[in-house]
């Protein structure tokens, strides 16, 4: 299929798992908060029209990469924007076969990388009352915590086997395993991308699909409620983390510490789930089919988890958007009231002074009066 053999290697998610993670998120917080996220991300709906709510923000990073028109590219203007790709995901190791690994293969942490960029978005948040800021980092928030929930935007595989190939230099997040499936993904990351074909759905700038969006967010969260990640979901190590931030500020690196193992812990708990199952295939094979039952299974549940995470992450940044100076009247919008009111304050100053010239005319106006005609005529004899 044209469509998926075209998309960008770190796409994640699709359109629909994203949108789908941002919405059980949604769910989980109250109206005031919900209304704090959204006034923030509404400051760029001008420049990103569609894109600049809780749940329609979470596309927007991967809209940013558009280079071409297509399928998953419907905004008029394309950014072809690339330097933010390595924000996507965190290549984590998996050596199952002890090959010698390329040199750094180890350094996966740092920045550039997923965790690395939460740990940053938290930490710009948490110490800032900027705007921009908050509508910046939201947006990558948003989407890259529905990221590091897809097993293979976690791991990077290196192999020499038969069923996976030969490949010293990794498998990037199971790119370079070619497979096949009804959905038409070639390779398994863009299978996974697609929660194992199950959620196809992309954004448009006229996303008419909330109402479905909802139902199947709430049908997530009822089969797999927060109580079934026992062991998995713990909201105390990102409270924490907070509470460290604000106290001690972003000056103390021990704070930015604390909150990077938060999402490196993220991390390592999706990427077991990629050790565990996710690469129990045979490259160039169709999908088999009690494969695909896993696979969608553990997708929703995966989904699920990253909405939960992703709401209490919210949650604690609408505490801190709130202190955002109120947005300002758009700039554009003051120049345009102020021209007009200029132009109309001009033109009738204008015809005040055709009105008083004319005036001032007709007065000094020259009116032969009889006594002008006498002294003419006397002066004549």
């Amino acid at each position: 299929m044209w469509r998926l053999a075209t998309l960008p290697i770190a796409w994640a998610w699709w359109d629909n798992g994203h949108m789908l993670t941002a919405e059980i998120a949604r769910q989980q917080l109250s109206e005031n908060e919900i209304k704090t996220i959204n006034g923030l991300l509404e400051d760029w709906s001008d420049e990103f029209p569609g894109t600049s709510d809780l749940v329609t923000a979470a596309v927007w990073p991967d809209q940013l990469k558009c280079g071409s028109h297509s399928a998953i590219c419907r905004r008029e203007q394309l950014e072809n924007i690339h330097l933010f790709d390595p924000w996507h995901f965190d290549e984590k190791p998996y050596n199952p076969d002890g090959m010698k690994l390329p040199e750094g293969t180890d350094q996966w942490m740092p920045n550039p990388s997923a965790s690395f960029t939460l740990t940053s978005a938290i930490v710009s948040m948490g110490t800032s009352n900027s705007r921009f800021t908050f509508n910046f980092m939201l947006r990558w928030v948003l989407h890259i915590v529905g990221d590091i929930h897809q097993p293979l935007h976690t791991a990077n595989g290196f192999f020499n086997d038969t069923n996976r190939g030969y490949l010293p230099n990794g498998d990037r997040g199971g790119n370079r395993i070619p497979v096949l499936s009804p959905c038409g993904a070639n390779n398994l990351h863009f299978y996974w991308d697609s929660a194992a074909c199950e959620y196809l759905l992309n954004w448009s700038p006229g996303f008419a699909e909330r109402g479905a969006l909802t139902a199947n967010a709430s049908s997530l969260i009822a089969e797999h409620p927060k109580s079934s990640f026992s062991g998995r979901y713990d909201t105390a190590p990102l409270n924490n983390c907070w509470s460290e931030l604000r106290q001690t500020g972003r000056k103390d690196p021990r704070a930015f510490d604390t909150c990077q193992q938060v999402f490196v812990s993220w991390v390592n708990d999706t990427f077991d789930t990629a050790v565990a199952g996710v690469y129990n295939i045979s490259k160039n094979t169709e999908i088999p089919a009690k494969y695909a039952a896993w696979a969608k299974e553990l997708a929703r549940k995966q989904i699920a988890l990253g909405g939960y995470r992703l709401g209490d992450f919210l949650r604690l940044v609408a505490q801190q958007g709130v202190e955002a100076p109120p947005r300002k009247q758009s700039q554009s919008g003051w120049d345009i009231t102020t021209k007009i009111f200029a132009a109309l304050t001009f033109l009738f100053a204008a015809l005040l002074v055709v009105l008083t010239i004319c005036l001032l005319k007709l007065r000094r106006r020259v009116v032969t009066s009889p006594s002008d005609v006498d002294t003419y005529e006397l002066n004549a004899a």
